[in-house]
């Protein structure tokens, strides 16, 4: 088993983050204003078989990138990577997992839970990267 260097990289972690889903939610928006139907409220919504464009580009953005190059572009930028604590390569059920886990400790309470695991756990991880058996560490320290 390898030994990595943890640490909990809080700013990186947010600034990663913050990129990521910045990305998503801009394309989001701009895909509903141009391709939505106008509803009762004044705005525009995607029904049927478009909704799941934003689905599946979060799938290709995050489980894909991440599998496939260890790091999304905010990721990227922000210095930091996600290896498997086995050293194996990534696989997309264990990307998968971290980010299905999103919903449960970022969503609720702006991040709270996350940050709470990841200064008390021993490793410095979320409880995504707890399930996929994952880190999150510095791209050098690899």
């Amino acid at each position: 088993m390898n030994q990595f260097i943890t640490k909990p990289m809080m700013g990186k972690r947010v600034m990663a983050t913050l990129i990521d889903y910045g990305f998503l939610f801009t394309f989001s928006f701009f895909y509903i204003m141009q391709f939505g139907e106008p509803n009762a409220t004044g705005g525009k919504t995607i029904n049927g078989l478009p909704a799941i464009i934003p689905v599946l580009l979060w799938f290709l953005y995050f489980v894909v990138f991440e599998t496939y190059y260890a790091a999304t572009p905010g990721y990227i930028i922000a210095g930091i990577k996600v290896v498997s604590i086995d050293g194996k390569k990534l696989q997309h059920i264990q990307v998968g997992k971290t980010r299905i886990s999103n919903a449960l400790e970022i969503i609720p309470f702006f991040g709270l839970i996350a940050y709470i695991l990841l200064k008390h756990t021993e490793k410095n991880q979320r409880l995504g990267d707890i399930w996929a058996k994952t880190l999150v560490i510095a791209k050098n320290e690899f």
